[in-house]
């Protein structure tokens, strides 16, 4: 099983990829005839995932309807992770993403794009852990540039390749806040996450989520001088379809939007890392006579838990 270390030398901060191999995956049982799959999670009021469900726990409606749940298992899919980090070039999210990656690395190839002021992906799909190793020292302190940070871009470029066969596509967002004012609509970048079928979570710096956003500019023009053109409709706009995306693209997915603080950043990325590890993969199959629907409801019998299940996937 591949294992990676960060080291610190000095005042300089390294990471060292030490492994053999990764762990094979799991074959991915591909779906036949009508049978459909949603992968949802189950957690416990302490946070620790509840791993011992089967599908007479779970109640499921697609389009309304109710639907017969043919197996519920634990999840051994091979997953494709997408870890965007917008840190203002702070390197808050480095031995996070790196404790993650290690929690996820049996299963997993992964790909990572930083965003300080563009959008700039700097490792594709891999599983190669000398790759992952060296790209992750590129998440360390490294500077600010000036102008906003161009989530929104960064978050519909990943979805573009996101989805792959027999893979199960997992889009993780880092972020701190005050990203770059976009006319970007949210319902188009909302729909090609949907067709993906990809579970998004969202970790951002506590009080992100409310923090204004901020103004590059464009052609040689000052932020101030942005900021101006903009009028308060524009500006309302600009600040709600980041927020539509982070939010209600995460919970439609599957996933969610949690904000902590920077100290904790690393225990919080621990603990989704065990959330998604613990994903509950859940087959029915509709009757021939039924148009497939892109709403569902997943619903558990069990009490004081959280369910993290999508409401909308593919059709």
């Amino acid at each position: 099983m591949a294992r990676l270390t960060i080291a610190r030398v000095g005042s300089a901060v390294f990471v060292a990829a030490l492994c053999s191999v990764f762990a094979a995956p799991a074959a991915a049982q591909a779906p036949t005839g009508v049978r459909r799959t949603v992968f949802a999670s189950v957690v416990a009021k302490d946070g620790s995932p509840v791993v011992d469900l089967t599908a007479a726990d779970f109640e499921l409606r697609e389009g309304g309807v109710l639907q017969s749940i043919a197996s519920a298992k634990l999840s051994t899919m091979p997953l494709r992770v997408h870890i965007i980090v917008s840190d203002g070039g702070t390197g808050a999210f480095q031995l996070g993403v790196l404790r993650l990656m290690q929690a996820l690395a049996s299963r997993s190839e992964f790909a990572l794009t930083t965003v300080l002021v563009q959008s700039e992906r700097i490792m594709d799909f891999t599983d190669n852990v000398q790759v992952i190793g060296d790209n992750i020292q590129k998440l360390g302190k490294r500077g600010t540039g000036k102008g906003g940070n161009q989530l929104m871009d960064a978050i519909n470029d990943a979805v573009k390749d996101l989805a792959a066969p027999g893979r199960h596509p997992v889009l993780i967002v880092l972020r701190i806040g005050n990203e770059e004012a976009t006319t970007m609509p949210s319902a188009p970048v909302r729909e090609a996450l949907r067709k993906t079928g990809a579970t998004m979570y969202v970790v951002s710096r506590t009080g992100a989520s409310k923090a204004a956003p901020t103004y590059a500019g464009v052609s040689g023009m000052t932020a101030e001088a942005a900021q101006r053109q903009m009028d308060d409709t524009e500006l309302a706009d600009a600040a709600l379809h980041l927020n539509l995306v982070l939010g209600d693209g995460s919970r439609d997915s599957g996933g969610y939007q949690q904000e902590t603080p920077l100290t904790t950043a690393v225990p919080t990325l621990q603990r989704l890392a065990a959330e998604i590890n613990s994903q509950y993969e859940i087959s029915y199959s509709l009757p021939a006579d039924v148009n497939p629907s892109d709403k569902l409801q997943l619903t558990t019998k069990l009490k004081n838990v959280t369910l993290h299940a999508p409401a909308k996937i593919p059709n």
